[in-house]
């Protein structure tokens, strides 16, 4: 019977966002406008206002449309006004979204029914999807999606009817949800609050603050650079995030230039490997002729060493006694004297022959012996100017490539930096663009004593231009209700004797958390070099939660 119900309830589900995605589609088709009034202007918005009672004894106030408190102003936004960051009180089934000025907007929303409880902590928005389609839940259709955590949640448009009825999500009205799509981008911060909380401006010395830097410091070695008189002003400082444009702009230009010398290079590569193909040729063609007139050379000393002996073989005592014959008047020895006599003519000519083609062949392989020399050296050159290419090819390649890294890591130095400091982990982590930079070692001061959860966020520069304002978000855990009861229990005494103890189970304030955390001034100093404007800092007692990954993730902490 549960499997039913639950399957019926996700069908309804699904149906319910797929009217929601139907609407909105045909909305844009018809070229309507979605709009946003003070509340909540949407087709799923109640009618009927309703209070919800939450698990922690308090009645939230009416949400149909009116802002919690009366006369609450809304900051205009224009894209110089960020970060932006959003509230959300499960208690009250609402988020309200902040600037520096201020509220900006605020909206109704429904959050995770009974099972499916909507996670409470620090959030941030780590994926944009305009038509997304659920991975659990039969592809059901969840427009406007923004992803808070990758095991599931986010915000997206759905049915908001009045009371928590999504399984986890935070559904949001089709109005508000395609408003808040136009203001919002990844790496802006989602706090998730039992209640509600509002932000509160901050100021203390302990707050992390920004290293500026002389404008000039990246490119002071530019040989082209104007000099500045003696009596100059002091140099214009920059702050982090112009830094890092600055260093991403020298990263751009030093990858053009590289890729440029890699196509150069790749090109006197191609070249090489055809010079070093055709000198290898030329040099088997030299080593062949080589072969062939030693080959004859060979042949031809064998022939001459054949006629010498041949000629040697004819002994002159036959024709000498032919030729005495001869004279004594015998007729056959006159003929076998020079029948003999033509013979050893013959073997004299046949050896002279011979000397003079092994004199030529002997030339022919000097020649050849010569020409393969220089096949040899011209190889050698090609090889060695192949080789001297492809080094070049390969310099410019890695150049290329850390050029490429440098451009990359430039850029996540203009994204907002995160940094948490956990009580339970002992440690202080630092990301950048939804990736780590580092962590360290980090401790607190009296560790019996709850630190609470404070998200402080940098959220505009001061009028000198080189500090930061700060607003901090204090999220309400398990121990304020302890604490406020407390409180009330020790009100007429501390009125009598004095201030009591603090003890053990309320947490610090934002102040007080701040002062108790210890961490090393390098990792001060580190983090001084990337902050600006949109940067955060969490400290709380909670470990950094397993939603934060290697990469694509920021920093998470989940409060109980």
């Amino acid at each position: 019977m549960r499997i039913s119900v639950v399957a019926h309830d996700r069908i309804c589900c699904a149906c319910a966002c797929s009217a929601v995605f139907a609407v909105s589609v045909a909305t844009k088709a018809l070229g309507f406008e979605a709009t946003s009034t003070v509340g909540y202007s949407s087709s799923f918005d109640n009618d009927q206002p309703w209070t919800a009672r939450s698990a922690y004894g308090h009645s939230s106030s009416k949400i149909g449309g009116a802002p919690s408190a009366p006369g609450a102003k809304r900051a205009e936004i224009n894209n110089g006004e960020r970060p932006l960051y959003a509230v959300i009180s499960i208690a009250d089934q609402r988020v309200s979204i902040y600037n520096d000025h201020g509220l900006v907007d605020r909206s109704a929303i429904s959050t995770g029914m009974f099972g499916h409880p909507t996670p409470k902590g620090v959030f941030t928005i780590i994926g944009r999807e305009r038509y997304h389609r659920s991975n659990i839940y039969s592809a059901a259709p969840m427009p406007f999606m923004q992803r808070i955590t990758w095991s599931g949640i986010a915000m997206h448009l759905g049915v908001v009817p009045g009371h928590p009825a999504s399984h986890g999500c935070i559904r949001l009205p089709a109005g508000f949800a395609a408003k808040l799509w136009g203001l919002t981008k990844i790496g802006e911060r989602v706090v998730i609050s039992p209640q509600e909380v509002t932000p509160i401006e901050f100021t203390h010395p302990l707050l992390p603050a920004p290293k500026m830097r002389v404008e000039a410091e990246a490119d002071q070695a530019a040989p082209d650079a104007p000099q500045a008189p003696l009596a100059a002003a002091q140099p214009p400082l920059i702050n982090p995030h112009q830094y890092a444009e600055q260093l991403r702009a020298k990263a751009v230009a030093e990858r053009a230039a590289a890729v440029k010398t890699v196509k150069e290079t790749y090109a006197a590569v191609r070249v090489g490997q055809q010079e070093a193909a055709r000198a290898a040729a030329e040099l088997k063609a030299a080593e062949a002729a080589h072969s062939s007139a030693q080959a004859k050379a060979e042949t031809a000393a064998k022939a001459y060493q054949a006629a010498v002996a041949a000629a040697s073989a004819k002994e002159q005592e036959p024709i000498l006694v032919a030729e005495l014959k001869a004279t004594d008047g015998n007729v056959f020895g006159r003929a076998e004297a020079g029948r003999l006599s033509k013979v050893d003519e013959r073997a004299a000519a046949a050896t002279d022959a011979a000397a003079v083609a092994t004199m030529d062949v002997e030339a022919a392989l000097a020649d050849a012996a010569a020409k393969l020399e220089v096949a040899k050296t011209a190889s050698a050159a090609k090889a060695a100017d192949l080789a001297d290419a492809v080094r070049r090819l390969n310099d410019a390649t890695a150049a290329s490539d850390a050029a490429a890294n440098a451009e990359k890591e430039a850029l996540r130095r203009t994204s907002p930096l995160s940094v948490l400091v956990s009580k339970k982990d002992q440690r202080i982590y630092v990301r950048q663009g939804l990736a780590s930079v580092f962590d360290a070692p980090a401790s607190v001061r009296d560790p019996e004593t709850p630190l609470g959860s404070h998200l402080y966020i940098a959220t505009a520069v001061e009028d000198d231009g080189t500090s930061l304002k700060w607003s901090v978000v204090s999220i309400p855990t398990r121990f304020a209700e302890e604490r406020g009861e407390r409180k009330r229990k020790t009100a007429l005494v501390e009125e009598q004797v004095g201030a009591l103890p603090k003890l053990h189970g309320s947490p610090s304030s934002a102040a007080d958390a701040l002062e108790r955390i210890e961490i090393a001034q390098d990792v001060r100093d580190r983090i001084a070099e990337r902050l600006w404007t949109g940067g955060s800092l969490i400290i709380s007692d909670e470990p950094l939660s397993g939603e934060t990954g290697a990469i694509g993730t920021d920093l998470t902490v989940k409060v109980r």
